[in-house]
């Protein structure tokens, strides 16, 4: 008799087990030391003398080297990436310049990536700095506003795939820096100018939302921006989903994807989704201190297949819990049964 039992409690416990929720491992930091810094020499063009980045004024055609230096602290040589990217803006409302040769905003005059030619790759002896030199030729034409971007410089193979990590610890972390530039003709204020261009529902890593994708298509940085985000089916003021944020930015010639989250990656509003309609997102923008204030809206279409999709990628498990008590029911209907036909044997 103990040995059936023993099956059985066996049987259950393999399907509570088959059946647990994913449990994803949180990727954990380890903390690295890093061996090299960079460092501005600010030109005579510079407009504002007590910060650590380039803020450049400019005429037409005009041609310059921008210098800095590269300082290796390491007992060993180094290689180092450069490259000059444009300035872009994140979906947590960051100013990101992180990403080199993104598809250009469509109202975007002169790309800073095109303008400077440098070394993409310098080598730097050990315990000691080096200059890096990047030529600038600004636009022939006149601009308003700003060109914005950043010199990002990352050491070369700081990744280590033989170096034993921590006990729990799954990432390994890359460091790099980044040098502010900045390029103006005059500092004539641009009157700002924003477009609420779509809205979808999307998802990364389990996390479902929907992004509404607003155009800043002027070339100047917007700061303090604040947005509360309402979601409602079509025709309708019942509100469904809503999400506010504040103290973001939005860079020059850029689109921003702010996300409105529809479930939790984890918790009981998981599996949550939308259910195929039509619906409306209402945004309150305000941005430079609510100088500017922006009431937008757009529609917006969930299908059968979108959510599919989404699905496929993030499976809603909210069924789960039934499937088990059934499972377990099931189980214990055939533990009285074998139980019976022991005792019944027994006789």
């Amino acid at each position: 008799m103990k040995k059936y039992l023993i099956i059985i409690l066996t049987l259950i416990a393999s399907v509570l087990l088959a059946f647990t929720f994913d449990n994803k491992p949180v990727d954990a930091a380890t903390p690295n030391g890093v061996n090299y810094s960079i460092s501005p020499e600010l030109p005579s063009n510079q407009i504002s003398k007590n910060i650590g980045y380039y803020d450049l004024k400019v005429t037409p055609g005009q041609k310059e080297t921008i210098k800095f230096k590269i300082n290796n602290s390491d007992s060993k040589d180094h290689t180092y990436k450069v490259s000059v990217n444009r300035a872009a803006t994140d979906i947590n409302g960051v100013i990101d310049y992180n990403d080199h040769g993104i598809a250009p905003d469509s109202d975007l005059q002169y790309n800073i990536e095109k303008l400077v030619t440098y070394p993409k790759e310098v080598s730097v002896s050990a315990n000691s700095s080096k200059d890096i030199s990047i030529e600038l030729t600004a636009p022939k034409g006149n601009f308003s506003g700003e060109l914005l971007g950043g010199i990002f410089v990352q050491e070369n193979n700081q990744i280590n795939n033989n170096q034993k990590l921590p006990k729990g610890v799954t990432l390994r972390n890359q460091y790099n820096y980044v040098l502010g530039l900045q390029l103006q003709q005059n500092t004539d204020p641009v009157k700002p100018d924003l477009k609420f261009v779509k809205v979808f529902e999307t998802d990364n890593n389990g996390q479902v939302s929907v992004d509404a994708e607003m155009d800043n298509d002027v070339p100047t940085l917007e700061k303090k921006v604040s947005v509360d985000a309402k979601v409602t089916p079509q025709n309708s003021s019942k509100i469904i989903l809503k999400s506010n944020k504040k103290a973001m930015s939005m860079a020059p010639n850029s689109d921003f994807y702010y996300p409105v989250n529809v479930n939790t990656v984890t918790g009981p509003s998981k599996n949550k989704r939308l259910k195929p309609g039509k619906y409306t997102m209402y945004l309150s923008v305000k941005a430079n201190n609510g100088k500017n204030h922006w009431n937008l809206k757009r529609n917006f279409v969930v299908t059968k297949k979108q959510i599919a999709k989404i699905n496929h990628k993030n499976p809603n498990r909210s069924k789960d819990l039934w499937i088990i008590l059934g499972a377990i029911v099931a189980l214990v209907a055939i533990a009285g049964f074998v139980i019976k036909r022991y005792r019944k044997n027994r006789r």
